[in-house]
């Protein structure tokens, strides 16, 4: 069997880390699986990626319009010298491999993963769908045109399922639901402190940006600072910080006078040492198919509060480890919040019941089933 998986760069962020944790399965477990892997862009983990795959293939590269030379220039004005389109040159000799199935890896490679197929004729398409309504209206808004062309859909959760269906007219028939995953070393929860001696955490993570929420963690911060000024809490934001943003966000925490219990960290090489020393996980999300980072947490035996409508990770959240609060109501999230920072019993009991409701979401557990789905 022979696949290309198509994935829309290779950075450090959820649909990338969820496709590489697949290849890394797929080589150690399905050996005479052929892999071939081609990234609309590059990435911090594009070495990651070659080490797991027959053939990487970088379309920006290989795309690149090279500067003509002067004869060249000269016969084009003559019109006697036709230069070639190196987009439908390179689509041309990626469908010649013959793959079996052509996997793209969120809406962004669907385009791509249609004119390969289109041009292959015997290959399968699969899209891996990890995005909501208004990503997908912001990425591909004409997504609906595609639906024909593709032979099956996966997607992480319910919510996103029910967006496909509801939102864009997808046949129920042709939605496959094959939860997210992540490779986690299982560090040991540590027991709750005393609040006269540390700090009560509440951690988020993520790339800082609209999504996720980080004006609304700003929100609940103060919430709490005008409501409960004597709580000894840390919000602490754990991800990546893009320079435009971090100004914006510096002065907000200067006007509202959070410098003392807000803290956005960056970027970090090991987040996880991080993870470990939140009390409690609050995920600010407007849109999250099924963010890692809360298998991550919750495998940690950290409670997480979330919103309704918001995100994939409710399905598990609600059977008991974490509260789910309306939509962007930053005062009920809040309460929430407060009831975790005046009780560690609730912590403790909460944090367990995720440490076993995740503790599925691994890729000895999920990529077999995403094999079987790509074979049958």
């Amino acid at each position: 069997m022979k696949i290309l998986f198509i994935t829309h760069d290779t950075t450090r962020t959820g649909a990338p880390m969820v496709l590489l944790h697949f290849l890394r399965w797929l080589k150690e477990h399905q050996s005479q699986v052929e892999i071939d892997v081609l990234a609309l862009r590059g990435g911090n983990m594009e070495e990651e990626f070659q080490e797991n795959c027959s053939n990487y293939y970088n379309y920006s590269v290989e795309t690149k319009t090279v500067s003509l030379s002067i004869i060249q220039r000269i016969l084009k004005k003559l019109h006697l010298y036709k230069q070639k389109n190196k987009k439908d040159v390179f689509i041309a000799s990626l469908a010649k491999n013959g793959y079996d199935v052509i996997y793209a890896n969120t809406v962004v490679a669907i385009p791509i993963g249609v004119s390969i197929s289109k041009a292959s004729r015997e290959s399968k398409l699969f899209a891996h769908i990890h995005e909501l309504q208004v990503v997908i209206r912001q990425l591909l808004p004409d997504f609906k045109k595609f639906l024909p062309e593709i032979d099956a859909i996966i997607v992480p959760s319910e919510i996103v399922k029910n967006n496909l269906v509801n939102s864009w007219g997808v046949n129920k028939e042709n939605l496959l639901v094959v939860h997210a995953f992540t490779e986690v070393v299982k560090i040991k929860p540590v027991k709750q402190k005393a609040k006269s001696k540390q700090k009560f955490v509440v951690g988020a993570s993520g790339m800082v940006h609209w999504r996720k929420g980080f004006d609304l963690f700003l929100l609940v911060a103060r919430n709490i600072d005008l409501r409960y000024p004597d709580a000894d809490i840390l919000f602490q934001w754990v991800g990546k910080l893009p320079k435009n943003i971090s100004h914006i966000i510096d002065e907000d925490i200067r006007k509202l006078n959070l410098q003392e219990s807000v803290n956005f960290i960056g970027e970090v090489s090991n987040p996880k040492t991080y993870f470990n020393d939140f009390d409690i996980f609050l995920m600010t999300s407007r849109e999250d198919p099924f963010p890692l980072v809360c298998i991550e947490v919750g495998l940690l035996g950290k409670p997480i509060i979330s919103f309704e409508q918001a995100t994939g990770t409710n399905e598990v959240i609600l059977k008991g480890g974490g509260f789910v609060v309306p939509y962007l109501d930053i005062e009920a999230m809040a309460n929430r919040v407060m009831e975790y920072y005046n009780s560690a019993n609730l912590v403790e009991e909460h944090g367990a019941i995720n440490i076993r409701e995740f503790s599925n979401f691994i890729p000895e557990e999920i990529c077999p089933k995403l094999y079987a789905m790509l074979i049958n």
